[in-house]
């Protein structure tokens, strides 16, 4: 089957029986809707990428404020309905899984906005941090226990590498919580419409920034082991004891307790002492969380 789907009869949104195994519950509610759109902001220049349009909630309310909305959605029967709605040249329609989208095809800059399945949250969030640089801003819908931990303190249970990664690539603001009434079917989970505002540059310079990566991710492993026992794969106890005292950081430190600045401040001095024969990993492979 094409990307792009093919004008076909459309299915009637009674009839729509939402499928539990991709995560489907659509927004209803109108003034949350409007609420959600008003909070980003859009401008009639803009194109907006959008993940998973569903039945169209956010989609047809958008498309009067900006150029183009390119709706990626998963469900051929959402694709089809969708696509017999506006002229192609406003509102491009996608029938792809979102992990597998090609990026390529983007025109920079755009904004992004989607209802994210609560199952794939992770995946999809690390997908776009990978590729952040053809964005201005995010905005999603999201389980509410996901959205805390993006803005997470540290020495809280929230706290993890992925609040790490999202807060040196981008600012964070859970906006407003959203009731379980606003969708059907209702979910049982409590959820939140977030910003994350893409930095022009990291929230810390670092020296290497997949050894910086790489460190987070292992110190979240095993988050409250003692940090320098946990990095003990990447120097010897005394490079590490060196660089944990040049960077101002106890040794007793554990990874829940580190800010995002204080890995930085790590990763530059554990790089000083880093031998030759130890590898850099890609942007890709180290966004996984802890």
């Amino acid at each position: 089957m094409s990307d792009t789907l093919s004008f076909s009869q459309s299915i009637k949104s009674s009839a729509f029986v939402p499928r539990k195994s991709l995560g489907q519950n659509f927004l209803v509610d109108q003034r949350m809707i409007a609420r959600m759109v008003r909070a980003c902001e859009f401008s009639r220049s803009d194109t907006v990428l959008e993940i998973g349009p569903g039945q169209g909630a956010l989609t047809f309310i958008i498309l009067p404020q900006v150029q183009q909305i390119i709706a990626v959605e998963t469900d051929a029967r959402l694709a089809e309905q969708l696509i017999l709605t506006q002229p192609p040249d406003k509102l491009k329609v996608i029938h792809k899984d979102f992990l597998k989208y090609d990026f390529s095809d983007l025109t920079p800059p755009l904004k992004l906005v989607g209802n994210l399945p609560y199952y794939i949250s992770t995946p999809i969030m690390l997908r776009f941090l990978e590729q952040r640089k053809i964005f201005t801003d995010f905005h999603f819908t999201v389980q509410l226990e996901f959205g805390k931990r993006l803005v997470a303190s540290p020495g809280t249970k929230d706290y993890s590498s992925l609040t790490c990664f999202v807060n040196y690539f981008t600012e964070p603001t859970l906006l407003f919580h959203i009731p379980n009434s606003a969708f059907r079917p209702a979910p049982k989970i409590k959820s939140c419409f977030m910003r994350l505002k893409v930095r022009p540059q990291p929230l810390v310079r670092v020296n290497d920034e997949p050894f910086f990566l790489n460190l987070v991710r292992l110190s979240f492993l095993q988050r409250r082991k003692m940090l320098i026992n946990t990095l003990s794969s990447l120097n010897t106890r005394t490079q590490l004891t060196t660089a944990f005292e040049k960077a101002s950081i106890p040794l007793n430190a554990r990874a829940e307790e580190l800010t995002v600045e204080q890995f930085g401040s790590l990763a530059n001095q554990l790089t000083k002492l880093h031998s030759a024969g130890n590898k850099s990993e890609s942007d890709t492979c180290l966004l996984m969380d802890g």
